[in-house]
């Protein structure tokens, strides 16, 4: 019996840390994207800090907990592994299965933006995806998920990781 009931706790316990996996959005800003955003690995962001080195994102306002003048929201240094699948058609993209480990140090603000305004994590954005992550292009994270796809929005999974995965350094 005592053998049995550690067994079920060991099972229960293996279950409960199964890592959730989200049908995720990759988009990418920064220093030369299509919006002039500007350096995006800057301590300016929502977090208030940056990584050198280490990937960085923002999150959809969703999952980053905190709306635009907020402040740091409960998402701020989270950890994702990101892997992209498919471009924005659904068709899948040269280096499908590419992953990366990212920290959260922005906020993608769901206003006027229908890519980070999901409802929730069981809401979706136009490409079924329940989470955004805007890559930092200037912390690198951009290039290496997406490598040389060609393309700019890719559709994969997000996963919330431990940190010990994410190599980085985080600058205040």
């Amino acid at each position: 019996m005592h053998a049995t009931t550690l067994l079920t706790t060991a099972a229960l316990a293996i279950g409960a840390s199964a890592q959730q996996s989200y049908k995720a959005s990759f988009t990418q800003y920064g220093s030369g994207d299509q919006n002039n955003s500007g350096n995006c690995n800057v301590k300016t962001t929502a977090c208030g800090y940056y990584t050198q080195p280490g990937y960085s994102a923002a999150i959809s306002q969703n999952e980053f907990g905190a709306g635009p003048g907020q402040g740091a929201g409960p998402g701020c240094g989270t950890c994702w592994k990101l892997t992209i699948e498919t471009n924005s058609s659904g068709q899948k993209v040269s280096n499908a299965g590419n992953s990366i480990v990212v920290k959260v140090t922005n906020l993608c603000p769901a206003q006027g933006n229908p890519l980070c305004a999901q409802n929730g994590l069981s809401g979706t954005n136009q490409y079924g995806a329940n989470l955004n992550f805007d890559t930092c292009i200037d912390s690198g994270a951009s290039k290496a998920l997406f490598g040389s796809s060609g393309v700019g929005l890719g559709v994969g999974t997000a996963v919330e990781v431990n940190c010990n995965q994410w190599s980085g350094t985080v600058v205040h």
